[in-house]
Parts: C-alpha cells; sequence; structure tokens
C-alpha cells in the first residue's frame, strides 16, 4: 500500500493563497484515475460494485484560516477531494472523523478513513474532510468534543472547498450534506446546528446523517463514561478534561486538584499529540472515575454551576429545533458511546416540533468499531437518494436498474413473495442479514445465519428496490433486492 502512494505522490502540485480569504495553502496530494480509485476500494476491503466509479478525484490538503476555542484566529488543516471532467452541478459533503488523539493520524496525512472522501467525490460529490482544531497542522491541544470548534472547523473547509471548486470550474448544486461518526457525530450535529442558526444565509443543509455521537454529553454519555464501572475507552475522560481546560480555562488551577497521584503527572504528557488513544488507555484504569480526586467528585456533584458541569451542558448538541432531516444511526450493543444519545436527542427535537428527525438502529449486536461501516454506507445511500439526479449522470449505482450483484446471489430477483440469499460462509460462521431500503430504514432482519444461503419472506414489503447487507461485524456482503 505504501509503494502504491508513493508512486503517486509524484503527482504532487501546491498552490499558494496569500490574499485568499479562507484558503492559505492548497496541495495536490494524489490525482487518482478510476482504476486506482477502484484499487484504493480493494486495499481497504470495500467492494467496487458499491460505489462504482463515475470520475477520477484530485485530493487536496489545504491549510485555511478559521477560529480556536478562544476565538482567536488559528490554522486548521483538512482533504477536499473533487470529481476531475463533471459535467453535472456536484453538492457538497462533509465527513467529520473519530476520536484521534495523535496529531498526525488525520484525513490530510491520508490516514483514517479518507476513503470515504474519495468515494464521496467518485460518485460527483465535492468532499470535505476537516483534521479538527489542534490536529494536523492546528496548533495547541484539541479541545475534545468542544462544539464550537468542531463547527468551526467544518464550516471553515466547507468555505475552502467552495474556492477550490470555482478555482476547478466545477458547478455546486447548492446542496450540503453532513456525516460524522462517533465524536465525528457530534462534530456533525455541531456544525448543522451552527449553520441552521447563524449561517443560514450562506449554506443550507440538505441532509445529515450523525452517527453514533455523545450529543447529551452532560447526561446520557457522562453517566456512561463516569460510572464506576470498567469502560472500554478509559482515556476518553483525561482527553476531554484536559480538552474542555483548553477551552475554558476554569476546571483546574493546577491538574493535581482533579486527578491523584500519579495520574496528575502521568496523563498531561500523553497529550501532546504524540500519543495515540490506544498508549493513554494503556497506562489508565479500567475505571476511567478512578482517576478523579473524590474531593473534585463531590464539588461537581453538588454545584450546577460547577465549571465542569457548565462545559459539559455547553456541548450538549440534543435540544434544539433542525429544520434539515436528520437521521441518527447507531447501534444498541455499542460499548463506547450510548444509543440512548439517539434517543433522547429524538425525543428533545420532536418536542420543540422537529418532524423530520430519525434515529435509527443499524444492528443491535454490533459494537462501536463494527457499526461503523453499515452506518457510513447506509447514509452515503440515504444521501445518493437525496441528491440532484445529475449527480448520477450515468444512472449508475447500487440504486439503479442496471446494477449487477457480484458480492451475493439473490433468486429469484425480482421477488414478489420469497426469495433465497446466497453468500461465501464456508467457514460457517453466524452472519446477520439486514434489508433497507434504499435510504437506509432496516425494515427486516435475520440474525445468527451459520449457513450459506437464507430464505427472505418479501411478501411484506412495499415494492422498490432494498439494500441487502449481510455481516458478522468482520465481513460484509452488500447487494440488491428488487420487489416487485
Amino acid at each position: 500500500m505504501k509503494k502504491f502512494f508513493l508512486l503517486l505522490f509524484a503527482f504532487c502540485c501546491t498552490y499558494s493563497y496569500l490574499k485568499a480569504q479562507v484558503l492559505v495553502t492548497d496541495t495536490i496530494l494524489l490525482r487518482l484515475n478510476k482504476q486506482q480509485v477502484d484499487s484504493l476500494y480493494t486495499i481497504n476491503g470495500v467492494p467496487t460494485f458499491l460505489f462504482p466509479t463515475q470520475y477520477e478525484v484530485n485530493v487536496h490538503k489545504v491549510i485555511y484560516n478559521t477560529l480556536d476555542a478562544k476565538n482567536n484566529n488559528t490554522i486548521a488543516s483538512g482533504l477536499v477531494i473533487v470529481p476531475v471532467n463533471n459535467n453535472c452541478a456536484a453538492p457538497l459533503i462533509s465527513y467529520q472523523h473519530g476520536t484521534v488523539a495523535r496529531r498526525d493520524d488525520v484525513f490530510s496525512n491520508l490516514r483514517g478513513e479518507w476513503i470515504v472522501g474519495v468515494a464521496g467525490a467518485a460518485t460527483g460529490y465535492v468532499a470535505c474532510m476537516p483534521d479538527y482544531i489542534g490536529l494536523g497542522v492546528s496548533p495547541g491541544l484539541h479541545p475534545y468534543q468542544h462544539a464550537q470548534t468542531e463547527a468551526n472547523a467544518v464550516l471553515d473547509l466547507l468555505r475552502a472547498g467552495k474556492e477550490i471548486a470555482a478555482r476547478e470550474n466545477i458547478s455546486l448544486s447548492g446542496e450540503l450534506f453532513l456525516l460524522g461518526y462517533s465524536q465525528g457525530g457530534h462534530a456533525t450535529m455541531a456544525a448543522h446546528k451552527e449553520i441552521e442558526e447563524n449561517f443560514s444565509n450562506e449554506f443550507t443543509v440538505t441532509a445529515a446523517a450523525p452517527m453514533s455521537g455523545a450529543y447529551d454529553m452532560s447526561g446520557t454519555q457522562f453517566d456512561m463514561v463516569a460510572s464506576f464501572d470498567p469502560y472500554s475507552q478509559p482515556g476518553y475522560l483525561p482527553y476531554l478534561i484536559l480538552g474542555y481546560q483548553e477551552a475554558y480555562g476554569n476546571l483546574y488551577n493546577d491538574i493535581s486538584e482533579i486527578f491523584v497521584s500519579p495520574y496528575d503527572t502521568l496523563l498531561p504528557p500523553f497529550f501532546n499529540g504524540n500519543f495515540s488513544l490506544g498508549e493513554v488507555n494503556a497506562v489508565m484504569p479500567s475505571v476511567p472515575r478512578l482517576i478523579i480526586k473524590q474531593s473534585y467528585a463531590d464539588a461537581f456533584f453538588s454545584d450546577s454551576l460547577h465549571p465542569a458541569r457548565v462545559a459539559l451542558k455547553d456541548n450538549d448538541l440534543y435540544d434544539w429545533l433542525p429544520i434539515a432531516p436528520i437521521r441518527m444511526g447507531y447501534c444498541e450493543s455499542d460499548e463506547e458511546v450510548s444509543y440512548l444519545n439517539a434517543i433522547v436527542t429524538k425525543d428533545a427535537m420532536m418536542a420543540r416540533g422537529a418532524t423530520n428527525v430519525e434515529a435509527y438502529s443499524r444492528s443491535n449486536t454490533l459494537g462501536h468499531f463494527e457499526c461503523a461501516q453499515p452506518s457510513i454506507l447506509l447514509s452515503k445511500f440515504w444521501f445518493d437518494s437525496l441528491a440532484t439526479t445529475s449527480i448520477f449522470c450515468g444512472n449508475t449505482g447500487i440504486l439503479s436498474k442496471s446494477f449487477e450483484n457480484t458480492e451475493i446471489k439473490v433468486f429469484p430477483n425480482p421477488v414478489q413473495n420469497e426469495t433465497q440469499i446466497s453468500f461465501n460462509n464456508k467457514n460457517k460462521e453466524a452472519f446477520n442479514v439486514y434489508i433497507a431500503t434504499s435510504s437506509g430504514r432496516i425494515v427486516k432482519s435475520v440474525k445468527n445465519i451459520t449457513a450459506d444461503k437464507v430464505l427472505i419472506d418479501a411478501g411484506t414489503l412495499a415494492s422498490g428496490v432494498y439494500l441487502v447487507l449481510i455481516t458478522n461485524g468482520e465481513k460484509s456482503y452488500w447487494g440488491k433486492l428488487l420487489k416487485e
């Protein structure tokens, strides 16, 4: 894989913008033709038929102007990935990544799930992928789960993306799609809220898909992380505390006020941008609450205006009234971010009068990491179903009539009542089978299939196109079902 990228780095050019409104520098890291896009899918285990490549893409690394947590000018980095020779009007799509502690493990260094942006651009979107404040080239400590800086990073990269689109003569459709997973779900909700409440004259969100995010920071998610139960990612707690101290400056005067020894001296160096969250977890107790002094905890719980409680509430994102549709994906067995964040958010928004907010279970068996792939893919399919038809000039993709199923076999297909789905399961592993609408709503499921085929009763399904997902959390097969 490294050799693959080294060859592509030969096609590298840099543009500098001394007087640009947002852009500081713009470097084309990669120029990927269609075959290289397909190779990238294969390397990352993504079936090529899921996103039939329509365009070559240019991968831009950008440095851009934005604001930090104290509203001071700073810089941030990210990727803008654009389709080449696209004669259709392109929507903007912004994907926000999950938790990263090491400064270099970001999109602009081609780390993480940056292939999501490639898939977007190769199917006609202009894709923006922010690194966030305090990560990538952005100075300082990343203010983890801080809504305002997450929104700043997203909005200013979207502005940079519009500048690049204008320079490359890419016509924009005016549509904007937002999605992100884990911390990216929180960042997606933060950006959506910021746009509709403060920048609706500049952007109009078409739809947003926050996935497995901690929208109820002061309630649901706090209860999960701050209990006396073991937690799979104990490093989240010190990351949050140090990040909020960076943003607000009033959680403590000295770190020893909040962390018990030896964590008051042990932990801070692990957040200098050179260590991964896994390395932080390795020096943490399995119960993260054990690093907190009892005196600090007593003060926190006894005072509703305690600075740490105020900071958490300041980053709640569940209680507002959205205009554009929101579809929150989650998995009930998520051990890192409680799925109740999505339920609380949906209920609060509907109580305010929202009619376009949905919370969808992607699975009741998949954990946090395993839930990501189906959540992201189903959200992309939903966006595709909402985008103007001009984005798919050739009418290609999994939703098109010409699509041929290569991962699984469905017979009969189209179906009226019952159909058999066959797939590769030589080792007799246990798989779950999900049938979803083209917009990502799961309408039928069959659990713990250990054979290589399963009968599906489609008699109750409405006529239309359905997606088939077969997964065990490690392997996934995708296809299409047509109901007459």
